[in-house]
């Protein structure tokens, strides 16, 4: 039942499907129900099996494909001066995303009910293209929501102004134009490293997230190893937002954490 009286917005985990430590942290919360949305790495050789964990909540989150370029594949930095110098081949992407699709598709018996971009990789010159290209092709009915990395501050960390110059206004126009469903408004950036200070950190995301907004979030269990560079952050989040401080910051700001359709429905 939505909540007419707080402001209702999807907390999204990233990256679930790339490590087993991150998708079990990701499952804790959702027995929890701190979570609204989880966006799955398709391309690891953990999918199958960790997909078959999300049954359980299909009908609770949105459930959405977290379109891989870089893990594993291509340097972030290289992916970006090449679409910017207009380098990347789309055809090639729009394989590349026909092929995450399909692999969702085969894990989970469903299409996704969103789409973005590990490292917002979709929002990028080219590959937000063939994004729409392949959106238009595969999607006749059933209609996902496109994730948009936007920000409404005028100061912008520097890597905030990074994501949101690669592409966001651009992408955001393609998708007005063909009618395709967004966040108006999004938060949960900040530098890894300050991942101690999340707890003082994450009720400014609620605070300046508009209604029907989305939050990212990377939370995870402890991950031994080099594997993940920001496993740690990843721990440090779970904390959080498995704590009673979290549902309390929520309280004070009159926050629902919902689904994507009921909070514009809203």
């Amino acid at each position: 039942m939505i909540d007419y009286m707080k402001k209702c917005i999807v907390l999204c985990a990233d990256d679930y499907g790339q490590a087993p430590a991150i998708s079990q942290g990701i499952l804790a919360l959702l027995k929890m129900a701190r979570l609204s949305a989880v966006s799955c790495l398709v391309t690891t050789p953990y999918w199958p099996e960790h997909a078959k964990w999300l049954q359980p909540f299909q009908s609770n989150i949105d459930i959405g494909l977290h379109f891989n370029l870089t893990l594993d594949k291509s340097s972030l930095g290289s992916l970006m001066a090449k679409s910017m110098i207009r380098q990347l081949d789309a055809g090639l992407i729009a394989a590349e995303l026909n092929t995450q699709i399909d692999a969702f598709l085969t894990a989970t018996g469903r299409l996704p009910d969103f789409i973005d971009g590990h490292q917002h990789v979709h929002q990028f010159p080219i590959i937000r293209d063939a994004l729409l290209k392949v959106y238009l092709e595969r999607f006749p009915d059933k209609k996902p929501y496109i994730r948009v990395a936007q920000f409404s501050s005028y100061y912008l960390s520097l890597k905030k102004a990074i994501v949101q110059l690669m592409g966001a206004h651009a992408l955001i126009k393609r998708l007005d134009e063909n009618k395709i469903k967004y966040n108006h408004s999004f938060s949960g950036m900040y530098s890894f490293t300050n991942a101690s200070k999340y707890p003082a950190l994450f009720p400014s995301f609620l605070a300046e997230i508009g209604a029907g907004g989305l939050i990212m979030c990377h939370p995870g269990m402890p991950s031994p190893g080099p594997t993940d560079p920001i496993s740690m952050a990843r721990f440090l989040e779970y904390q959080y937002l498995s704590s009673l401080r979290f549902k309390m910051d929520c309280d004070t700001n009159e926050i629902a954490i919902m689904r994507f359709e009921d909070c514009i429905a809203k």
